[in-house]
């Protein structure tokens, strides 16, 4: 879903207090407000496949207003428009608004979907602001720079790609690929996701990561590196002949199945957490993903990020632009990281207590798995042809035991070498 827990719910008062601190600090060292209102539209992604919903639209809603209360007290003269959209549907949605002029000034979505926008001209880049830079690793900037030097939004949050699982029929969680195919031998059901960006966790866990870039760089990957492509798709026709482990077409419908208890283990994005929380309240139980023997998984943690869109007049595109300085704060951030506890926040100097939280411990751990994944993502984006082959020609024949590892090890390296 990505957006949950994001815009966060009324927070108690010791927690106001930061956000309150960083107001009074902005509050002294901007220049005279405006009297007159700035009225911002802003657009903001929905990451779930099931869309835009009456019931996931009042919950996006009430969070986000709140962080505009909290900004406006800086800001008090400042107005705000929502309107929500399906991720896969945002650009064309925008494409009909920017026509007549009516583009949104800030736009909240993931990275691949900032990094379509700036491309084909409907958003602005990130001017080149210290504070902004700051507020940002190097690593997550990479995600969103173009060829050109240009950064397409600015990195707002991180939703780690996390396991989520029954409590009440999985005490303990498998910490191993191994492990987590005896459990299902043993009678666990397990949930895994046919998507291949929600799957690709499972090869770090084989040492696959570096055979994986380099066919993306357009080089041959050397043997052991190939070998090691091999063991990864093996385990994954391995897993899908297990009686208990279930393929299902997406991360929604995953989080559904256990919900319903249809699943008692299933990988999970954190940015669904809330909504499973409402299902399953303390039964839900939140761990990292499951490591190989040797390697650690490799899960794609989603990035959100504010964009900028171009049909913004001087003086609202001078408000987007505090509204995001004021987002990736350290004590806004901070605060929205511990009420949520649903994501980290893209800010490298806000440090988290992962000793009060078992979640935050599990979400910082991805995190640290997916150090190998980051410049990945940065070359293979969403749209990028190569991965609908990829899905089609490797993936689904490999889990339906259509074509043997070997010659799908090879498929894949000359699918991935292909220059997009």
């Amino acid at each position: 879903m990505g957006l949950p827990g994001l815009l966060k719910r009324r927070l108690p008062i010791h927690r106001l207090v930061p956000a309150m601190a960083l107001a009074a600090l902005l509050g002294g060292c901007l220049p005279a407000r405006r009297e007159l209102p700035v009225m911002l539209y802003v657009a903001i992604a929905v990451q779930d496949e099931s869309g835009v919903t009456s019931e996931n639209a009042a919950f996006f809603r009430q969070r986000f207003y709140q962080l505009v209360k909290d900004f406006r007290r800086v800001h008090p003269n400042v107005l705000m428009q929502l309107s929500l959209y399906p991720e896969s549907q945002l650009r064309q949605r925008l494409q009909l608004r920017d026509r007549a002029g009516l583009g949104p000034d800030l736009i909240l979505t993931g990275a691949d979907s900032a990094n379509t926008l700036l491309r084909v001209g409907l958003t602005d880049p990130i001017p080149d602001d210290p504070q902004l830079r700051d507020a940002s690793s190097p690593t997550l900037l990479q995600r969103l720079r173009n060829r050109r030097g240009q950064i397409a939004a600015q990195p707002m949050a991180l939703f780690p790609q996390l396991a989520c699982y029954d409590r009440r029929r999985l005490p303990a969680p498998p910490t191993s690929l191994s492990g987590l195919l005896e459990s299902s031998a043993a009678g666990v059901q397990v949930g895994l996701a046919i998507e291949l960006r929600q799957l690709l966790w499972t090869a770090g866990g084989f040492g696959a990561i570096p055979g994986l870039k380099q066919a993306a760089l357009g080089q041959q990957p050397n043997p052991l590196e190939r070998a090691q492509i091999r063991s990864w798709l093996t385990w994954l026709q391995q897993a899908s002949n297990q009686q208990r482990v279930t393929f299902m077409p997406n991360q929604s419908a995953l989080r559904r199945s256990l919900s319903s208890g249809g699943l008692a283990w299933v990988s999970c994005n954190s940015g669904d957490l809330e909504l499973m929380r409402r299902k399953l309240g303390p039964h839900l139980g939140v761990s990292a993903l499951p490591n190989g023997a040797a390697h650690p998984a490799s899960p794609v943690n989603r990035l959100r990020v504010l964009a900028l869109g171009r049909n913004s007049s001087g003086a609202q595109r001078e408000m987007s632009l505090e509204m995001i300085r004021f987002t990736v704060a350290p004590l806004v951030q901070r605060a929205l990281t511990l009420d949520s506890l649903s994501f980290l926040p893209a800010n490298p100097r806000v440090s988290v207590p992962v000793q009060s939280s078992s979640v935050l411990q599990a979400m910082v751990t991805s995190r640290q798995q997916a150090l190998s994944m980051d410049h990945m993502m940065a070359d293979i984006h969403q749209e990028d042809p190569r991965l609908a082959a990829l899905q089609n020609e490797v993936i689904v024949p490999v889990l339906f035991g259509l074509v043997e590892p070997k010659l799908a090890t090879q498929q894949l390296i000359t699918i991935l070498r292909r220059q997009p």
